[in-house]
């Protein structure tokens, strides 16, 4: 097993995972915001 390719595949995972929860947190952060700005009936 080649060491520097699992170095990679580490870091592509943590960015993987990274950009997945920011994407999930963005679409929180909106969805807020959108409930403040049109409160439900």
């Amino acid at each position: 097993m080649d060491t520097e390719a699992l170095k990679i595949a580490g870091e592509l995972m943590v960015f993987g995972m990274g950009g997945v929860f920011l994407v999930l947190f963005l679409l929180y952060l909106i969805s807020k915001l959108l409930l403040k700005v049109f409160p439900a009936k």
